[in-house]
């Protein structure tokens, strides 16, 4: 990879926030040439499941968000909408396992709008393009996308790499998801700190 694009992904991969926290993935080499990928190519690679799970996320919140507009009558029918939400959901979490391939399993150090940071055995060579399938945490969705080696550093607390992955080529509104996923865990995490905090008064 020429050093001015090296420069330019690494500017792009800086420019979402990233929660640290562990989920799972799926990273595997893509043969093509990444740079070269036309959006219909992109979506042509995509396994339907991922397609329609981002798609019906998006769908169900805001048809709840368009239901505010009814007033009260909207209360029980909202209620009525979300349990089915979360059926499909649990259906549609079910679907989503059977993509998650162990032999390309991977952990996530810290993830974001921009791209991730991965736990490997081995070091992953800088401009590798690889096919990701991120499964998001606490039934939020899962995306698939292509994403571009920037660098791999030995981690201080084990003898694994540490792989920054920038995404190449992502749908908008699986972007939107991963950002949303991640300021989610973030209050998480945060509420959870302080429990424990007033826990120790």
């Amino acid at each position: 990879m020429e050093p001015a694009q090296l420069a330019r992904l690494k500017e792009d991969f800086a420019d979402y926030f990233q929660i640290e926290h562990s989920i799972a993935i799926n990273a595997q080499p893509y043969s093509g040439d990444g740079d070269a990928l036309t959006e219909d190519d992109y979506l042509a690679l995509m396994p339907e499941p991922f397609r329609l799970a981002s798609e019906m996320v998006q769908l169900n919140s805001s048809s709840i968000r368009n239901l505010s507009r009814l007033g009260d009558a909207a209360d029980e029918l909202s209620r009525y909408l979300q349990q089915l939400a979360k059926k499909v959901d649990m259906m549609m979490h079910y679907i989503l396992q059977q993509q998650d391939q162990a032999e390309h399993r991977y952990h996530t150090v810290s993830y974001g709008g921009s791209g991730l940071c991965l736990r490997s055995k081995h070091a992953l060579p800088e401009g590798e393009w690889l096919q990701l399938k991120i499964f998001l945490a606490h039934g939020e969705g899962a995306v698939f996308c292509l994403g571009q080696v920037l660098e791999s550093r030995p981690m201080t607390d084990s003898g694994d790499y540490q792989v920054d992955v920038v995404y190449r080529h992502i749908r908008e509104l699986d972007q939107e998801l991963i950002v949303r996923a991640s300021l989610h865990e973030q209050t998480r995490q945060l509420k959870l700190k302080k429990e424990q905090r007033d826990a120790s008064y």
